[in-house]
């Protein structure tokens, strides 16, 4: 198949959008829980995925940090395996002016005290009510805009955010009653993502628990054994000579065992525990050679990306996502009767 019949098919693909945090550092929780996912989703959908760096100001970030969180996602999400050539990777910023244009008009048709009925803004407010923002009231319809500015008619959420998308499904009604069929109604794509359990063995892996909780995909070899080397394993077997339990409730080395070790060389690591003819040093060993299986290749692949690698992989998204905004905001713009002379 040629490159422009490769193209014209992944034109007739449906469309599908996701936000992605820009948090910096990836850990292998991460590239489980999300990159994945998004991953596996380019070759099936004409996918956009953007750094949600307007999203961020809600909490006021440094803006040097934020320019550097935006950079290192986008790196590390190019390094995990999104190929600028099958989906749209684009700043949220970058397009800000079509996104806040239609943020404006989307907001004429959402009552204030719907919004302000949203249970994850009546959550935050509570928990800071000295910086109740108007963006914060505002975020659902800025993920309204951000949706219906390409017409997704599929947007990956995780279960929190399902509120959210149903306001969009409601703005974009409201507007089509209002001025005709424009936008589709986005139907969700729900996020089972995987929840990869933390080193310490307390909940899943979680850059707020430190360090030592979780394994980055910027660690090497040696880091990735050392912490391995230090996880919690099977509270019940304190001396080698004692049968281990190898299941996810009862070891959580052998838990994450589950999600980076083959089945074959798991089957056999279960067998030797319980029969106490493998200890936890050489099962956590084991283990530390799997994920470094998997963060190896990406560490050495986010190594060959440059900053002005990244940022020009990230140019080409904007002008991807800017042409097809552009004839999507002149579409609203004559619905609505408004004439830009």
């Amino acid at each position: 198949m040629t490159r422009l019949h490769e193209e014209a098919k992944r034109d007739h693909r449906p469309g599908l959008i996701s936000g992605i945090r820009p948090t910096g550092e990836l850990h292998v929780g991460n590239y489980y829980g999300a990159l994945k996912g998004l991953v596996d989703l380019q070759e099936r959908y004409d996918a956009r995925y953007f750094i949600a760096d307007i999203h961020s100001l809600t909490t006021h970030p440094k803006p040097d940090d934020l320019r550097g969180y935006v950079i290192a996602t986008a790196r590390n999400y190019l390094a995990g395996g999104l190929d600028p050539e099958r989906c749209t990777l684009y700043v949220q910023s970058s397009v800000a002016a079509e996104i806040c244009e239609l943020h404006t008009y989307l907001s004429m048709v959402m009552p204030l005290g719907e919004l302000m009925r949203v249970p994850t803004f009546k959550e935050k407010a509570k928990r800071h009510p000295d910086n109740v923002n108007y963006g914060l009231v505002g975020y659902p319809v800025l993920m309204a805009a951000d949706i219906l500015l390409f017409k997704a008619q599929t947007v990956v959420v995780g279960e929190d955010q399902l509120v959210h998308l149903e306001i969009a499904r409601t703005i974009a009604r409201r507007f089509n009653q209002l001025y005709g069929e424009v936008f589709p109604e986005p139907q969700p794509l729900i996020d089972n993502a995987a929840r990869i359990p933390s080193l310490s063995g307390a909940g899943k892996m979680s850059k707020s628990d430190g360090a030592a909780a979780y394994i980055s995909l910027k660690d090497d070899e040696r880091a990735v054994e050392e912490k391995i080397r230090k996880a919690v394993s099977d509270p019940l077997r304190v001396y080698r000579d004692q049968p281990g339990h190898p299941t996810a409730e009862g070891c959580n080395v052998y838990h994450l065992h589950t999600f980076f070790t083959g089945e074959a060389e798991r089957r056999d690591i279960a067998d030797q525990c319980r029969g106490a003819r493998i200890g936890c040093v050489e099962c956590k060993r084991k283990l530390a050679g799997s994920m470094s299986d998997i963060v190896e290749p990406f560490r050495r692949r986010r190594e060959r990306l440059s900053e002005a690698d990244t940022v020009d992989m990230l140019r080409i998204g904007r002008d991807k996502a800017k042409a097809s905004a552009q004839q999507v905001i002149a579409e609203v713009r004559r619905a609505m009767g408004l004439q830009m002379l």
